[in-house]
């Protein structure tokens, strides 16, 4: 699998274990916050991880995000702060000068995630994904129907679909996709979700949720973008 850079923004413990986790499974993480006592507990990771990078500065000042240097590479730029007001502005700064890279920011209070919804940035609602677990755990029978039981070797991408991608205004039929592939949902602009069918045409701002293989992503990503 081909490793990517990850970028965190401010956070303490749920910081430390997301960075942990992408360092575990080879990735580069850059880990910037205004906070010493966060850097310092970030250091006791980078004894072990040479690929821990930490970067002891005010992700809100706009010429430093403006100096940002960004690969192909990039995997998401991660904002999880608990202060939502400080989410955002981060979040939106880095969309003014990032439009392609993808921006997942914690939204801690519900209400709130219209903002981030409206300048393009995923968002984790702690709230919703506790409300999620408890939907599933009385709507079936084994809990585990809820999640990718095959997560090992089944990867689900949801990927953006922008007017200059390979697959927009195509039919689905005449997408050629790796073996093991299907794309299994498509979310138009205004919210409705369809099951595709060969004939329907792929469109700018859909958002198409994609079953594949672990190794084939990189073909996915290649023959949609």
């Amino acid at each position: 699998m081909k490793k990517k850079t990850f970028y965190i923004f401010e956070g303490d413990t749920l910081a430390y274990s997301l960075a942990k986790k992408l360092l575990l499974l080879g990735n580069e993480v850059y880990y910037i916050s205004k906070k010493k006592e966060n850097i310092e507990l970030m250091d006791g990771l980078k004894a072990y991880y040479s690929s821990l990078e930490l970067i002891n500065n005010d992700p809100t000042d706009i010429d430093w995000v403006e100096n940002l240097e960004m690969t192909s590479r990039v995997g998401a730029l991660i904002i999880i702060s608990e202060n939502d007001s400080e989410n955002f502005v981060i979040s939106w700064l880095l969309r003014q000068y990032y439009e392609d890279i993808r921006i997942v920011s914690l939204v801690n209070s519900p209400e709130n995630e219209f903002m981030f919804k409206t300048i393009n940035v995923n968002t984790l609602t702690p709230i919703s994904w506790m409300e999620k677990l408890i939907e599933a755990s009385l709507n079936y029978e084994d809990i585990t129907d809820f999640f990718n039981p095959y997560v090992e070797k089944l990867s689900i991408l949801e990927l953006l679909i922008n007017i200059k991608d390979k697959s927009c205004n195509k039919k689905l039929k005449n997408i050629k996709l790796p073996e093991n592939t299907i794309i299994g949902v498509q979310i138009k602009s205004d919210g409705e979700i369809k099951v595709p069918q060969g004939e329907s045409i792929i469109e700018e701002n859909d958002k198409i949720i994609v079953f594949s293989l672990k190794e084939q992503v990189q073909k996915v990503k290649e023959a949609l973008k």
